[in-house]
């Protein structure tokens, strides 16, 4: 498993991965991304990128650090 194929509903279950989300990426946990639990991070992470809601160097950063605790 890794952080692009996992569910949003499953990276919000775990709170080492909220932490580094909210770490990095505050203003990630104002939008309601738990309206997206079908989709996977890949997904949301390239759609929040695209619409420039995050820089894309710490879309990498939140990438790599979770991928390190899964």
């Amino acid at each position: 498993m890794d952080f692009r194929s996992t569910t949003v509903k499953d990276m919000f279950a775990n709170p080492k991965a909220v932490a580094i989300i909210q770490e990095l990426a505050p203003n990630i946990m104002k939008y309601p991304i738990k309206l997206f639990n079908k989709k996977t991070c890949g997904e949301i992470f390239d759609l929040v990128v695209s619409k420039k809601i995050v820089p894309e160097d710490v879309a990498k950063e939140i990438e790599k650090r979770i991928n390190a605790i899964l």
